[in-house]
């Protein structure tokens, strides 16, 4: 075992989703950084019949926690989210700050608030539905 802890990141995709991770062997922490959008990013997943079934079923109304813990041992699938779990707190708020030491050591620049993206980035918007809806290309500054 080279590392005791793996960190993932997302900002941008196919629209902006911010998303910092880190697991361990036994935990997966999972945090969310755009407090104005709530639910899944659709564009961020590729269209399918998978998808559509979700999406017909109301996925596109689920809530997402801004925070999320899963044990690995107890619950291989992560299909229970222990973040809010008294008897997790202690996990939660060690990984919390193994992430945060994380992103200043590599200077993530979600620390100093929602990235903007780079002049000429095409993006679809985060409440659209498929990466092949209508993008918008961001204009350079004047």
């Amino acid at each position: 075992e080279v590392n005791d802890a793996l960190y993932g990141e997302i900002t941008f995709h196919a629209a902006y989703e911010p998303q910092r991770s880190i697991r361990t062997r036994r935990f997966k922490y999972i945090r969310r950084f755009d407090p104005t959008h709530e639910g899944p990013v659709l564009p961020n997943v590729d269209d399918s019949p998978s998808k559509d079934l979700l999406v017909a079923h109301g996925w596109r109304e689920q809530r997402l926690p801004a925070e999320q813990l899963y044990d690995l041992v107890f619950d291989p699938q992560e299909a229970a989210n222990v973040a809010a779990d008294p008897a997790y707190a202690e996990v939660r708020d060690e990984l919390r700050g193994r992430l945060e030491g994380w992103m200043a050591e590599t200077a993530d620049p979600l620390l100093d608030g929602p990235v903007e993206p780079l002049p000429g980035s095409a993006l679809n918007r985060p409440d659209q539905l498929s990466p092949d809806d209508p993008i918008s290309v961001v204009q350079r500054s004047a």
